[in-house]
């Protein structure tokens, strides 16, 4: 009974409008008080533990670390270096964003922050270009996606610190995932720009070149992107080389790259100000406080489920339906993506994750790959309504309604299921490293 309540409690809470946060807390505290014998002094316990966490604190600081990068030119490097790579295809400006996704995620670890930085500099780009406002809004949506898969990724570090599965390992395996996804979206935009006829790559007859001078001009090109980029593209190598090699934890590597972040943007591009990094401290200390609010009563609630063996229902509902750990993953896919509609990364991790282990363990499924699967099944619903952050973010840049992104939403939402399922059903791809 405590549990049907909970999840009425919160189905109405969230269906009228109060904020994530709020809803699952007074869900929970609603049932607790209501149908539980618990002490309601544990919901704050409870809440206190769910932060003070040596693990969690590399969240707010991959965080800073990303609006750092994205307002003090680094973000613009990338963006650059992708440009000389990809940029003789059709559809060039669309693939550009995606590989600067691809780039900044391994910077930032976050898709709504992937998202807003890339998405500032392409959309316009892309609007000069001749592409429809709402297509270029949902291509940088769902490169954003990639950046909570590529390493440093903040999924990992939730899932890790909740599940006590090594995060540097988490890291590892999610790097193919991440390019995967990235590549399958690339493509994506190259066959729909070519179909659409919108920047297509331009064929003049006396500017035809040997296959050998172009290949000397594109290398020459990517060389003096990296050299301009230099710093920045020397961040992803310092923050994971560091990791992998076990000179500092994630948590201290979060910390090593804010430090390097503000030294690049003030000293080295200049594109940061004092005035300008205040503001995005204070920016930070805005967003840290909503994700450390849903980090805490998130584990109220999962404590409060696991309380009432929900786990075990879960674990014996899913293997009653069969014990074939293929046809589970089948259905814990279906269920995350369905709870990627209406709940954040941060809360869904927290209350799914522990909720979710021990099916995973009886059938024998590796922890780090179903991390990896957890992980693309959430970012995949940073860009599915109604509760789509990457969305919210992509339509507010692109100043449209988000429902014109519908229509494109679609194509490219069934590209990150094909991506999905093979991830699911490919372990190769994320335990290749481990």
């Amino acid at each position: 009974m405590a549990v049907i309540a909970l999840f009425i409690a919160l189905f109405i809470l969230l269906l009228i409008g109060v904020p994530v946060g709020f809803a699952i807390g007074g869900a929970t505290m609603f049932s607790m008080a209501n149908f539980s014998d618990l002490n309601m002094a544990i919901s704050a316990q409870y809440s206190y533990s769910g932060i003070f966490s040596f693990t969690v604190m590399a969240i707010p600081f991959f965080m800073l670390a990303g609006l750092i990068m994205s307002t003090g030119g680094i973000a613009k490097k990338i963006v650059n270096f992708a440009s000389t790579l990809i940029s003789f295809v059709n559809g060039a400006i669309g693939s550009v964003a995606v590989i600067a996704c691809m780039f900044f995620g391994a910077l930032s670890g976050s898709g709504m922050a992937t998202t807003s930085a890339i998405g500032g500099m392409m959309i316009p780009e892309m609007r000069k270009k001749g592409y429809d406002p709402a297509y270029a809004a949902t291509i940088v949506c769902f490169g954003g996606i990639v950046g909570p898969i590529i390493p440093p990724s903040l999924s990992f570090v939730l899932y890790g610190a909740t599940t006590g599965v090594s995060i540097p390992q988490l890291f590892l395996a999610g790097v193919l995932p991440g390019i995967l996804l990235g590549v399958l979206f690339v493509i994506a935009n190259i066959i729909i720009c070519t179909i659409k006829g919108v920047d297509l790559k331009s064929k003049r007859d006396d500017e035809k070149v040997s296959v050998k001078e172009a290949m000397k001009y594109r290398f020459t090109e990517v060389i003096k992107s990296i050299r301009d980029g230099f710093w920045a593209l020397l961040s992803p190598v310092i923050i994971l080389g560091g990791i992998y090699s076990g000179i500092f934890t994630p948590t201290e590597a979060a910390c090593i790259s804010v430090v390097y972040s503000i030294i690049i943007s003030l000293f080295v591009y200049k594109d940061l100000t004092w005035k300008g990094l205040k503001d995005v401290f204070l920016d930070t200390a805005v967003l840290n406080g909503i994700t450390s609010f849903l980090l805490g009563y998130s584990t109220v609630f999962s404590t409060f489920m696991t309380y009432e063996k929900v786990p075990q229902m879960i674990t014996e509902f899913l293997t009653n339906v069969s014990s074939n750990s293929s046809v589970v993953l089948l259905f814990i896919n279906l269920i995350l993506l369905v709870v990627g509609l209406f709940l954040d990364t941060v809360p869904a991790i927290i209350v799914m994750a522990p909720m979710l282990m021990p099916t995973i363990n009886s059938l024998g499924i590796n922890p780090i790959h179903f991390g990896v699967v957890m992980a693309v099944n959430l970012a995949i619903g940073l860009c599915t309504p109604p509760y789509g952050c990457n969305l919210f973010v992509g339509a507010a840049i692109a100043k449209i309604k988000m429902e014109k992104m519908f229509p494109y939403i679609v194509p490219f939402f069934l590209v990150s299921l094909a991506g999905l399922l093979l991830i699911t059903y490919v372990p190769w791809l994320s335990l290749v490293f481990i």
